[in-house]
């Protein structure tokens, strides 16, 4: 049996999509082990800054009920190859022992370019800050409902 061009294209196409597929699923356990791990420490922020090929991350930090950080663990990598790591530092500062709202204020000033590289710590920190307190929205949805507002005012 001779396969032809298109064939041999289709049938090496069919074998990629199947490894990627085995590949998310393993990334989805490793991402399973990883949120159980890190609960096992503390209350539990997530956060996720998607890149745009190569550049994105997913952080998970524990922190105690008073906000001082017990681990974190990240993962970051090319596609399904990633697996998740512990990590000790963030911003030259080390993770554990160290207070969730230090960070958020050390983050606050960010512009733009730093924010986006930072988001998935960012938006961790933040999801604990709202657990830890009576805070209902994080900075970036407190901003999106203010320019919402901003521009429903405009519209009438």
């Amino acid at each position: 049996m001779k396969l032809s061009g298109i064939s041999i294209f289709l049938l090496i196409l069919i074998v990629l999509l199947i490894l990627q597929s085995i590949g998310g699923i393993l990334q989805i356990q490793d991402y399973r082990k990883a949120v159980h791990r890190v609960h096992q420490l503390g209350n539990v922020g997530l956060g996720q800054m998607r890149g745009k090929f190569l550049n994105g991350h997913v952080a998970i930090i524990a922190c105690d009920n008073e906000g001082i950080i017990t681990g974190a663990e990240v993962m970051d990598g090319i596609g399904a190859w990633s697996r998740f790591h512990k990590v000790d530092t963030f911003l030259g500062e080390p993770l554990v022992g160290n207070s969730v709202f230090k960070f958020i204020d050390m983050t606050k000033d960010f512009d733009k370019k730093q924010f986006r590289r930072w988001q998935g710590y960012i938006r961790a920190f933040e999801a604990l800050e709202v657990r830890l307190t009576d805070r209902e929205l994080t900075r970036e949805q407190e901003k999106y409902m203010a320019k919402k507002a901003a521009k429903h005012k405009r519209i009438r």
